[in-house]
C-alpha cells in the first residue's frame, strides 16, 4: 500500500515537471514595434474596422497585451524555458510612462491602461 502511494507521488511529480518544462508560460513584455505589428496584423487577419485599442494590458508596469474595440484580446506569452529577448535601442520596451507621440504614431486614438 505504501509503495503504491510513493509511486503515485513520484508519477504526479514527474507529470508536473514535464508540464512545467513543456507547457508553462509567462508574460513577455511588448516592444513598441511588436505592439504596432500585432495591432496591424490583428486588423488584417480579423478584418477589424475599429480605429483604436480599447485597453493596454500591463503586468509589472510593462505592456504585455491589448484589448481591441471588437473584444479581441491579445496577450504576449512565452514558454518558461525560452530565452528572454533583450531589448535594444530600436526595439525598446514599450512603457506607458513614455508615450510621447508613440501612441499617435500607431494611429491609436483612445486607450485605457489596465493592470492584469
Amino acid at each position: 500500500m505504501l509503495e503504491e502511494l510513493v509511486f503515485g507521488f513520484w508519477f504526479a511529480l514527474g507529470v508536473y515537471v514535464f508540464w512545467f518544462v513543456v507547457k508553462a508560460k509567462t508574460f513577455q513584455p511588448l516592444t513598441l514595434d511588436d505592439l504596432a505589428l500585432t495591432w496591424k496584423l490583428h486588423k488584417h487577419q480579423f478584418g477589424c474596422k475599429s480605429s483604436c485599442i480599447r485597453d493596454l494590458l500591463l503586468r509589472n508596469n510593462e505592456v504585455v497585451g491589448f484589448k481591441c474595440e471588437c473584444c479581441h484580446e491579445f496577450l504576449q506569452k512565452r514558454l518558461i524555458t525560452q530565452r528572454v529577448k533583450i531589448a535594444t535601442q530600436s526595439g525598446r520596451l514599450f512603457s506607458p510612462q513614455n508615450t510621447s507621440g508613440a501612441i499617435g504614431n500607431l494611429g491609436i486614438t483612445c486607450l485605457n491602461i489596465k493592470e492584469i
